[in-house]
């Protein structure tokens, strides 16, 4: 981990679905596919918002 993603604060998949407009099935198939990268704590699933919109601008 780079020493933003320490200080950043994780989102959940709910908010990164409203920011860019997608539903939350389509928005974990992303995730499998190596779309947009996830982290997992626990049971828990979270986004850091800099690395969606990073993976957003290479699609």
């Amino acid at each position: 981990m780079n020493e933003k993603s320490i200080i950043e604060k994780p989102v959940s998949s709910d908010y990164i679905c409203k920011t860019i407009g997608i539903s939350r099935p389509a928005l974990y198939k992303l995730s499998q596919a190596g779309v947009f990268r996830a982290h997992k704590l626990g049971s828990r699933v979270f986004y850091l918002e800099s690395e969606v919109m990073e993976d957003l601008k290479k699609c």
